[in-house]
């Protein structure tokens, strides 16, 4: 028996799923099975999966659509493996992803889940990066889940009794990880071992609006965790200003750097460290004070004359230092022109 199962739930991707296929049988590590889970494609999905010559591969077809939470509890009702990594049919994954995550959890036997650092690519590129150690990871996940692709132990799950959450859809991952917090250490890649796929009939897009919903509940899930004695005023604003980081003046970023004291000092469970809430939250508002900067002070390009009201502000200070030394820059080039 192999060691590791790949488990990849599909549903309408004949397009891009022999690529994501290929890229899983090509990985640097040979011990591992291939467990793809259909959950009632309509178009020739199945049979792009099925012209695959490849022993690894095991299809699992089921007539009828229950959608990808509850399709990936088949799958892993079917998987008696050590370990489980998870990827969807239209992503790509570096050779190397399935050896860097089991290295990992070989040598970490505190860790219960490896994820890894990705690339957006097709509609928009970009590349994410979460942070390496569990409890800077744990802080922010009060704003957005992170954990990607993760090869796990299957004992973690089976164990604790996580599942994927139906009613958490279309945000079940970000609801399975947040539980999975609470049982199991979580340790974050720092290297982009995987390729994520945007385009715009993926859940992802097509459904954002639920999505925002349903992460929202995820976010006072964390929240309560942290505390559960919030009031209903005080989950608003952690909802619609604090997490977007909403600021519209001077003045909101005073209250933004409040509540995030207030959020530490009812910290008294010891669930989260306040040293790594305390770092979340300083980086947290200085880039929604960059952004709020950048549009206030230089709508119209990096005029000299904007950089010395922003001075004059106090805010530059307040500013990342690269991005304090890359408005200086911009400023400096634009006097020189």
């Amino acid at each position: 028996m192999a060691r590791v199962t790949v488990l990849m739930p599909t549903y309408n991707v004949a397009p891009w799923v022999e690529e994501a296929i290929q890229s899983v049988l090509k990985q640097t590590y040979h011990d591992f099975e291939l467990l793809v889970v259909d959950d009632a494609s309509t178009d020739d999905t199945l049979d792009r999966i099925r012209a695959i010559d490849d022993p690894r591969i095991r299809i699992a077809a089921f007539p009828d659509n229950v959608g990808l939470a509850e399709n990936l509890n088949r799958g892993l009702d079917l998987i008696d493996t050590e370990l489980v990594a998870r990827m969807d049919g239209d992503d790509i994954a570096e050779s190397d992803w399935l050896e860097t995550g089991i290295h990992v959890l070989d040598t970490m036997p505190e860790v219960g889940i490896c994820s890894f650092g990705f690339q957006f690519f097709g509609e928009k590129t970009s590349l994410v990066r979460f942070p390496e150690h569990h409890e800077d990871s744990k802080a922010q996940m009060l704003f957005g889940c992170t954990v990607i692709v993760p090869v796990f132990r299957r004992a973690v799950m089976a164990d604790n009794h996580l599942r994927y959450s139906t009613e958490s859809f279309p945000a079940e991952d970000y609801m399975m990880w947040a539980n999975a917090y609470r049982v199991t250490q979580i340790y974050n890649v720092q290297r982009t071992l995987f390729h994520y796929r945007t385009h715009p009939t993926q859940i992802s897009t097509a459904r954002r609006e639920a999505q925002i919903a349903k992460s929202n509940e995820v976010r006072l899930k964390m929240l309560h965790w942290l505390n559960p004695d919030f009031t209903d005023e005080e989950k608003r604003y952690f909802l619609d200003v604090f997490v977007p980081c909403k600021i519209e003046s001077k003045e909101c970023i005073t209250k933004l750097k409040r509540f995030a004291q207030l959020l530490i000092s009812r910290n008294i469970y010891d669930n989260y460290s306040n040293e790594a809430l305390q770092h979340k939250f300083k980086f947290h508002i200085a880039y929604g004070v960059l952004e709020y900067v950048e549009h206030s002070y230089f709508p119209h390009g990096y005029k000299p004359l904007a950089f010395i009201r922003l001075i004059i502000s106090g805010l530059y200070t307040t500013l990342p230092t690269r991005n304090r030394h890359k408005i200086l820059i911009k400023c400096l080039l634009f006097k020189a022109k």
